[in-house]
This record gives structure tokens, sequence and C-alpha cells, in this order.
């Protein structure tokens, strides 16, 4: 599914607009990402995870009213979950000004992590096509965003002993390491872990010339590689 089309912008367009003005918001439930994760509890699960956060969001929630700041975040959460359900993905949950995301590589790891890139590549024009003129237009400062993906087992736990109520949740360093990869991305830049690189370069599924890796100080990023323990793990700037 493309978001990239002339038609689908408009449709977006019209969505934002009504969101902004009118208040009508979509459902943006997680039940399908819950449903999903249920079929794994206790178990370890491949998946591609998905950060998306708003740029300095601490200082627009400072310099703006409480409404017109949850407003805006809102609006983002809305389209940033469109785009990822639109490109096979689940939303695992909302956290602030962020949205993560799951894209299930249990069956074909390429395809998942091929699917997220080109996810954040729709959601990078939503914003410019879509999003900021829209919130120009009602007096709101634009945005932009940090992204950040990893490849990876997730064990899926659940907190009780109830299937249906307990709450639900993955641990693991792929989670772990896709938060820190978002912390240190830069405004509309997107970031890949390692596993990521390796599966799409080896897959022959995405040209080489689209990643570039990004140099890490090492006296502040200290995480190893899964591949290589004696090595650094490394993360890569992906270029659409």
């Amino acid at each position: 599914m493309s978001f990239t089309n002339v038609s689908v912008l408009e449709q977006i367009r019209a969505r934002v607009a009504k969101t902004l003005t009118a208040g009508i918001q979509l459902n943006m439930s997680t039940d399908e990402s819950k449903k999903l994760l249920k079929r794994h509890v206790n178990r370890k699960t491949n998946v591609v995870i998905m950060f998306t956060d708003v740029n300095n969001s601490t200082e627009m929630s400072l310099s703006l009213p409480e409404d017109r700041f949850a407003l805006m975040i809102q609006t983002f959460a809305q389209e940033i979950s469109i785009a990822v359900t639109g490109y096979g993905g689940y939303v695992f949950k909302y956290e602030g000004d962020a949205v993560i995301g799951l894209f299930p590589g249990e069956y074909d790891q390429a395809k998942a992590c091929k699917n997220a890139l080109n996810c954040t590549t729709s959601i990078l024009e939503i914003i410019k096509e879509v999003i900021n003129p829209a919130f120009k237009e009602n007096g709101l400062p634009e945005i932009s965003v940090r992204i950040g993906l990893t490849y990876g087992y997730a064990l899926v736990v659940l907190y009780g002993n109830s299937l249906e109520k307990a709450y639900i949740d993955i641990i693991g360093s792929s989670i772990s390491l896709a938060s820190k990869i978002v912390s240190i991305a830069k405004a509309n830049q997107v970031l890949v872990g390692e596993s990521i690189y390796n599966i799409l370069l080896s897959s022959e599924s995405i040209s080489d010339s689209k990643f570039i890796e990004i140099n890490l100080d090492p006296t502040k990023w200290k995480y190893l590689s899964r591949s290589d323990p004696e090595s650094m793990y490394r993360v890569y700037e992906y270029h659409s």
C-alpha cells in the first residue's frame, strides 16, 4: 500500500483537517497488536520494532496551551498509526509523543524490514506534505520526527494470569535498542540497527547505497553487536 500518490494524500488532508478543526479522531486502539502478541505469550517472536518520536516535543509542550499541544500529538499519532497498519504493521503502544509499531517477521524477515522502511518514507512525506501545512494553517508549529528501527527476537510476557485481562508486553534487546537508536536520531532522520541492514543486503531487497553507517561515540554508545560480541553494535542512516 502506498501513501505517496495524490489521491491518498488528499484523503489524509481531509482527515487531518477534520481532526484539527472539529476534533474528529479515528479509533486508535491497540487491540490488534494485543491479539497478535497473545498468540506468542511466554515465547519469542521475530519483529521489526519502530519508534517514531516527535522532535523537541518538550519545548512545544511548554510553549503551547495543553489542549493545543494535545491536539497536535493526537493528530500526529493518528496518522502514524494509519501508516503503520497500512504497511502491514501493528501499533504496539503510545508513549507520550511516541508511537511504537511492530512488523511481524516470523515468516519473512526481509519483507517485514522492507515494509517498515517503506512506512518510514511515507511517514516523512505525510508530515511534510500534509501535517505541517495543516498545522501552519491552524496556527500550530511544524514538527519533525526521529525514527529508530531494529529487528530481532522479542519475548512476549503477560503481567498476571488472565490472557484476556492481564497487561501484555514485550521485553528484550530489540525494543531496548530501538529506544536507544531513536534517542540519537536527528530531525527527520531514520536510523536502523545492524540486523535490518544485514537482512536486507543478504536478501538483495534494498541497495547498499541507501544506507550510511553513522559514527558512534564509544564513550556513550556501549552496546555490543549480537553477531560479533567483540564489535560495537552498528547503526545506519536510511535514505529512501
